[in-house]
């Protein structure tokens, strides 16, 4: 009999983005809209993001807002709760993403955040760890236009 040969991978994701959950009751575009202002973005909206869910033949749809600066920095907000389940499910009480592409030195969860909390909508918001996330693989279907 021949001997079987058991070959493993060891492979870890790289997460190139930097990205920071809202908390925040309102509306998407109500939020974008803040957040324009408060960041100094041009925050648009995209067609919405489709992913594909557990159940055969089911799909949901999230919606997205997208922008680009001159630094070449891509901004995405990214609506947790879709037609048919939550983009992250594992962190249904997040409400909207907020991801950022090429982030420059200067664009830092610590710069960030202090921003995104004096927009009086936001209940709250967090640095977050891809690397921390099962899912965390959804964010690679978020490309900028």
């Amino acid at each position: 009999m021949a001997k079987k040969q058991v070959l493993s991978i060891d492979f870890q994701q790289e997460y190139d983005f930097l990205l920071i959950g809202i908390f925040c009751s309102y509306r998407d575009y109500r939020l974008c809209f803040e957040l324009n202002r408060h960041l100094e973005l041009s925050m648009e909206r995209m067609d919405d993001l489709e992913l594909k869910m557990e159940k055969k033949g089911s799909a949901s749809l999230f919606s997205m807002f997208s922008c680009s600066n001159d630094d070449e920095e891509h901004f995405f907000v990214i609506s947790n709760k879709g037609t048919n389940g939550f983009f992250i499910p594992e962190m249904k009480q997040t409400d909207y993403f907020l991801m950022i592409r090429n982030a420059s030195r200067y664009t830092t969860a610590t710069v960030l955040l202090p921003k995104i909390r004096e927009v009086k909508l936001v209940s709250s918001c967090i640095e977050l760890l891809p690397e921390q996330i099962k899912s965390a693989e959804n964010f690679f279907l978020v490309e900028p236009v």
